[in-house]
């Protein structure tokens, strides 16, 4: 093999390896609102205010209108095979939090498209400045699990 094809094959091994990893990314992705349906109950995804997206260990991204939506389609999966949810930020939509890491809060006076009124916060403070506004029940991501549990029985 000549140096020439020698470069040229290290190149192509390097560009497979980049495709690999970035394929194999997992992190969310962002939504296309009034286009991407929700994977849960299949409406149009509106308000970016309420997205939501889980990852699954492969990769597969799954997109949803609502935290809730997110919490009854993540109960559906078997936990293995979940890597990560992730929840947008009600005071920054563009930003999206891992459940794991988020606030989150019960409002009747903050609507969400499924009804269940729950939105999530990046940190403490910003859910009780909204806390203060709106009133509500702060929950955790297994609070979270629970009460779309019950509610949608």
């Amino acid at each position: 093999m000549n140096r020439r094809n020698y470069s040229l094959g290290l190149f192509l091994t390097a560009i497979f390896f980049c495709f690999l990893l970035a394929s194999c990314q997992k992190a969310p992705e962002p939504i296309s609102y009034s286009n991407d349906s929700c994977d849960n109950c299949k409406m149009t995804i509106s308000d970016p205010k309420f997205g939501a997206e889980l990852i699954t260990n492969k990769g597969k991204i799954y997109k949803f209108d609502s935290i809730e939506c997110l919490a009854a389609y993540y109960d559906l999966m078997k936990e293995e095979e979940i890597h990560s949810g992730w929840a947008t930020d009600y005071l920054a939509p563009e930003k999206f939090i891992n459940t794991s890491n988020a606030y989150f809060l019960v409002s009747e006076k903050l609507k969400s498209p499924m009804g269940l009124n729950i939105s999530a916060f990046a940190d403490q403070n910003s859910l009780d400045k909204i806390k203060a506004d709106y009133g509500g029940k702060v929950l955790s991501w297994k609070d979270v699990r629970s009460y779309v549990k019950n509610e949608w029985q």
